[in-house]
């Protein structure tokens, strides 16, 4: 009788172990793109931001904010909620929102650095070349600086900020580094990317200068 009802809850155990392992659809496929990757979308008529996030993925259009979730899709990504929908694959996206379909969208890979910094509060970013680096500030807040193509990353969390007519100034340390910053209301082209800016900017770090172009940042998708 003990060997039957050993034999019972050993069975038991297996059916509930069994029940605990859920095998996903098959047509559920896991979106590829890195975690917490920013992506901006040009579409004839529409364009919007995407951040994407385990499971799910934040949409700015102009006018709102949404959280899509991920659900099952033949093919490539879905993610919706309510009547909108967001499905990609590779380059290739379609969007639909307001009972209208956008299938003619694209990514804009130069946009999306200064759309995602926009996002997160930044009021000022610049970029410059050889090597590449790019300069963040929230003012009265800190000073983000990468440089040598992203291997150097600084986070200065105190400034001193001062504005004489068109140029304006700031100056920060932290960790032993000593860092300036110069923008001058003055027209800059990057030539590398081809792209115009309002100011050129210099920056000295640690007795290294580097020059480069920027631009303020409003929030138009708020």
């Amino acid at each position: 009788m003990r060997k039957l009802i050993v034999c019972l809850f050993l069975a038991m155990l297996a059916a509930c172990a069994g029940q605990d392992k859920v095998e996903a659809p098959a047509d559920f496929v896991p979106d590829s793109r890195p975690m917490g990757k920013t992506y901006v979308y040009e579409c004839a008529d529409i364009e919007f931001m995407t951040r994407v996030g385990p499971g799910e993925m934040a949409l700015w259009l102009e006018d709102r904010y949404v959280v899509l979730s991920q659900v099952r899709a033949a093919s490539g990504t879905k993610y919706q909620e309510g009547d909108i929908l967001f499905w990609s694959k590779g380059q290739e996206a379609i969007l639909e929102v307001d009972g209208l379909r956008y299938s003619d969208c694209e990514i804009n890979h130069a946009r999306a650095p200064w759309e995602d910094a926009r996002r997160r509060g930044v009021n000022f970013r610049a970029v410059g070349n050889e090597p590449a680096w790019s300069l963040e500030i929230r003012d009265g807040q800190n000073i983000l600086f990468r440089g040598d193509y992203g291997s150097t990353v600084l986070l200065f969390p105190d400034q001193v900020k001062s504005e004489n007519g068109d140029v304006r100034e700031y100056a920060a340390e932290a960790s032993g580094h000593r860092l300036s910053v110069v923008i001058d209301n003055a027209f800059c082209r990057d030539t590398m990317a081809d792209v115009e800016y309002p100011f050129s900017v210099t920056i000295e770090l640690d007795g290294r200068r580097y020059r480069g172009c920027g631009r303020d940042l409003d929030y138009p998708w708020e």
